[in-house]
């Protein structure tokens, strides 16, 4: 009877493994030859698009912004294994991403999230290194694009930033982040149980696509030599900021734009909002005197003065409305001395000869008091009031440039109309947009705004801002060797409430190279300079710095002959 019972033992463990290889016999076959679309895990995958790149005017020689791969790395405090050194791995992390071991160390603490951000980096070799799962565990990352400015604080103003949604804050990076922007790819397919991909499950695969690159009008090469001027302008006479812009002439290209204080387009947010505005576009100030020149063009076109016109200025004095209004000048000039001599009272009779209506009509044809299209967001329209509202004293202190607040762009802009033979052109300084595949999608071409006065009214007018800065005139510290120089000082008090400023001014310089044939067109603006404040003493210098430099470096030939002591500026 024992030996029975164990042989019946024998047949049930038999027929228990008789059955259980029967099932899985059937089980790998329902495994192997089944649909199991229904119990697969889907896998998608994001690629991350590069952002298009900026260029300025020599193309791709000189890259201004790019966009790079890069990695973002962060902590899953829970995901720290027992056998690894929480200390050790902190000191790696900072070490490798900048950060202070002891801030790293104390978020190994944290409890109420499994995704803490530590730093970004496109530093292939730390990736390696915290990626060392025989050390370094609960540290992660995940594909990041970074946005960078080879160049530093170059065009910081033009350029703007990126913020952080990849998404453009400022300049070219927000007027054009629709081009700029380029589009993700995608992976769709299969993974297994570690969140692998499996390769031959893949189902589709559709590549990124890269932004358009963006080329600028401006020079990085005459830029940097603003930049230097503006800044050490502003730190010589303690200044608010200063700003400055050059302009061609004939087509309205910006060759260059500078606003100091500036920043590190990648750091940004170590600024202010004051600091990132481009103050050569969205500050709006009273002119001063750089105003007179358009008053004088509009009276010339008008025809009711000529240069020869003879105007007096009394003895330094004059009442007008129950207002006294005050001249350095005295006595009887004509238009082109009170133009050279920057007479307030001549200017202001001039614009009472020319009555409210046309001077205003003339005002608003070189542009004042309207936006002129700049491709960068935040331009100002500045202030011209509708000649309804003006009161008595408005046509005599408009010619002198109160009452009236432009912003630097627009009075560069009008001079270039005049140095343009009064044609007036929209300035610009986005030169083309080509996308990743090699299309150019836009090409800028000059952009005829209006003609505010005539031809050999500009040349008269040009011939009259030569004399400005010879022997006697208000700018003579603009004059550059070998080159006529046409331009005009401005030196204006700033507005307050209930008045002007007793200590406060603009001090400016606006005018062209070279005055007989012009290129380029350059102004200068320094708020608040301590303690000197005009803008013959302050801006004009700097107006011929910039002017040397880039007269130079376009290879403008001299049009005057050179002193003996001065030496003939070598060409590049």
């Amino acid at each position: 009877m024992h030996e029975r019972g164990v042989q019946i033992r024998i047949w049930i463990v038999a027929a228990g493994l008789f059955l259980a290889l029967c099932g899985l016999g059937v089980k790998l076959a329902y495994l192997h030859l089944a649909n199991h679309s229904k119990l697969t895990r889907a896998y998608k995958r994001t690629l991350l698009e590069l952002r298009g790149r900026i260029f300025d005017c020599n193309g791709t020689q000189f890259p201004m912004a790019v966009s790079l791969p890069a990695r973002q790395f962060y902590m899953d405090p829970q995901a720290v294994k027992k056998e690894h050194n929480k200390r050790q791995i902190a000191k790696t992390v900072a070490d490798s991403l900048g950060l202070k071991e002891s801030d790293v160390f104390d978020k190994f603490s944290q409890t109420d999230s499994r995704y803490i951000k530590l730093g970004i980096s496109d530093n292939d070799r730390i990736f390696d290194l915290l990626g060392d799962v025989k050390h370094i565990s609960g540290i992660g990352s995940e594909e990041h694009v970074i946005r960078s400015y080879p160049q530093g604080r170059r065009m910081a103003h033009v350029l703007g930033f990126v913020n952080d949604m990849g998404v453009g804050g400022a300049g070219i990076e927000q007027q054009f982040n629709r081009y700029l922007t380029g589009t993700p790819g995608l992976i769709e397919s299969e993974k297994d149980a570690g969140s692998r991909e499996i390769w031959s499950r893949r189902k589709s695969f559709v590549s990124p696509i890269a932004g358009s690159d963006v080329y600028l009008t401006l020079d990085h090469n005459i830029q940097y030599e603003v930049e230097t001027a503006i800044k050490e302008v502003v730190e010589k006479f303690q200044a608010t900021s200063g700003w400055a812009i050059v302009e061609r002439v004939k087509t309205g290209e910006i060759l260059a734009m500078a606003s100091y204080p500036d920043f590190e387009p990648g750091n940004y947010n170590d600024e202010t909002l004051d600091v990132w505005r481009n103050n050569a576009i969205a500050v709006t100030y009273e002119p001063g005197s750089i105003m007179k020149a358009c008053a004088v063009a509009a009276a010339l076109n008008e025809k009711v003065v000529t240069p020869d016109t003879v105007i007096d200025v009394g003895e330094g004095v004059w009442f007008y409305a129950g207002k006294p209004l005050h001249d350095h000048v005295t006595g009887r000039i004509t238009v082109s001395t009170a133009l050279k001599k920057s007479s307030n009272i001549a200017c202001a009779k001039i614009g009472l000869m020319l009555g409210e209506k046309r001077l205003d009509a003339y005002l608003r044809a070189f542009n004042f008091g309207g936006k002129l299209g700049i491709e960068l967001p935040g331009e100002e329209r500045g202030i011209l009031a509708h000649v309804k509202d003006w009161d008595k004293l408005k046509a005599t202190r408009v010619p002198i440039g109160q009452g009236v607040a432009v912003t630097g762009l627009q009075m560069v802009n009008a001079y270039s109309a005049i140095a343009n033979d009064g044609v007036l052109l929209r300035p610009y300084l986005v030169d083309k947009i080509v996308s990743s595949s090699g299309e150019t999608i836009f090409k800028a071409k000059p952009d005829v705004l209006g003609r505010p006065v005539r031809p050999e009214v500009a040349r008269q007018v040009r011939e009259m801002l030569v004399g400005v800065t010879e022997e006697g005139g208000t700018g003579k510290r603009a004059a550059v060797p070998g080159y006529s120089i046409a331009g005009k000082t401005g030196t204006a008090q700033k507005a307050v409430p209930g008045g002007y400023s007793s200590t406060d001014y603009y001090a400016s310089f606006v005018g062209f190279v070279p005055g007989t044939a012009p290129v380029f067109c350059v102004l200068v603006s320094v708020e608040r300079p301590r303690p000197q404040h005009m803008g013959g003493f302050v801006a004009a210098p700097v107006f011929a710095k910039i002017a040397a430099t880039a007269a130079r470096y376009l290879e403008v030939p001299p049009d005057l002959p050179f002193a003996e002591d001065e030496a003939e500026p070598a060409q590049p």
